[in-house]
């Protein structure tokens, strides 16, 4: 590759990532019906139109895109615990495969309320499926937890096994997200995971 194309490519990159970071930043903050593209384009400072057609194809596709690209990161290090973990992981360490990641992410503040804000929107969203996104993005290791997940509630009806995990699910993110945008939170984010892991295990077994 010559010195030209090289140039293209990594301006070509550093669009797209821009294009992600503003969409990110913008729906945590306005909520996913409420932002255009074209705000998306000036929050990124791209004057050029048809740059997220060009990378995304369509609003859609940069949410997609969005999505995607963080929960990639923090999957990385899910899959990562889940080798050291072996086969047969209890049901306090699931919760810890699934949580402990974004706190990873959450010592960064700004960019963990960004992405849990911007999953918070996501969620409330009626077409919001948990597994469907999950399989959608080959989330490699998260997909790994649910099905371990789904043995230790192997004596619950299906509906009620996907049910609880969706309340599990939205009840960290929520959690989570609260710490984030608190200026002064009572607890560290240690606690914090540890308080979101023991409140998972304390629904997980509710009857």
């Amino acid at each position: 590759m010559n010195v030209q194309n090289s140039g293209k490519v990594k301006r070509a990159d550093a669009t797209r990532t821009a294009l992600i970071e503003a969409a990110e930043r913008l729906i945590a903050e306005k909520g996913l019906a409420d932002v255009s593209t074209r705000e998306i384009l000036q929050e990124a400072g791209q004057r050029n139109q048809s740059a997220l057609q060009y990378h995304f194809g369509s609003k859609k596709g940069l949410i997609s895109a969005t999505i995607n690209e963080r929960t990639t990161q923090i999957d990385r290090v899910r899959q990562q615990m889940l080798d050291e973990l072996g086969e047969d992981p209890t049901l306090e360490q699931l919760f810890g495969v699934l949580i402990m990641p974004l706190g990873e992410l959450m010592r960064d503040k700004a960019a963990g309320a960004n992405y849990l804000n911007f999953l918070s929107q996501a969620i409330t969203q009626p077409n919001w499926e948990l597994r469907r996104v999950i399989e959608e993005f080959n989330v490699i290791g998260m997909l790994k937890t649910y099905d371990l997940l789904d043995a230790k509630f192997a004596h619950m009806s299906e509906k009620e096994r996907l049910t609880r995990q969706y309340v599990l699910f939205d009840f960290a993110i929520m959690a989570l997200k609260r710490w984030c945008l608190d200026e002064k939170p009572v607890r560290t984010l240690e606690q914090t995971l540890r308080f979101v892991i023991d409140g998972s295990m304390a629904l997980a077994q509710l009857d």
